[in-house]
């Protein structure tokens, strides 16, 4: 992921780009709208971008939002700027993801699906990520973090926390 436009949020030609990568067409709508969540600012869909995703594919608004609305992993509010998700397949509950998420909620001083009152940081839970080899594994944006521990934990937050700044 390009970090500049997830610090910024994504222009309308940024946008543009992204749903004609996918193919434009109805058949993309879910993949299209996972991609521009990922890379907006707050990890939802605006209005703005269902608009403009709807008049590209040619389909309605109404649709757009239903689909939006249909699908757990996609938001129509602003979430935190940082989805920490935590894996939690078996490879990954066995290499001990329970003190992973113990760890985070201390550091953070949130509990799983919640975000902190600044915004920054909303703790999750993910399905396998295909990472098993490095278990246990958290997943921020695009980045797979494994083989963690507290002191690495620690330095993945303070580095993002430096970053939106």
């Amino acid at each position: 992921m390009n970090d500049s436009i997830k610090k910024h949020g994504l222009t309308r030609e940024e946008k543009l780009k992204i749903i004609h990568s996918k193919g434009a067409d109805r058949e993309h709508v879910l993949a299209i709208l996972l991609e521009l969540q990922a890379q907006s600012e707050m990890n939802y869909i605006d209005e703005e971008t269902a608009g403009l995703v709807a008049k590209e594919i040619g389909i309605s608004l109404t649709h757009v939002f239903d689909i939006i609305t249909f699908y757990a992993m996609l938001e129509d509010t602003p979430q935190a700027r940082n989805l920490i998700e935590v894996c939690t397949s078996a490879p990954c509950y066995y290499t001990k993801s329970g003190t992973i998420i113990e760890i985070l909620e201390r550091i953070l001083g949130i509990k799983m699906g919640e975000s902190t009152p600044d915004k920054q940081f909303k703790l999750s839970f993910t399905e396998c990520v295909g990472a098993c080899d490095i278990g246990p594994v958290i997943k921020i944006g695009d980045e797979i973090h494994g083989d963690l521990d507290e002191e690495k934990i620690r330095q993945i937050i303070s580095n993002l926390k430096a970053e939106n700044q």
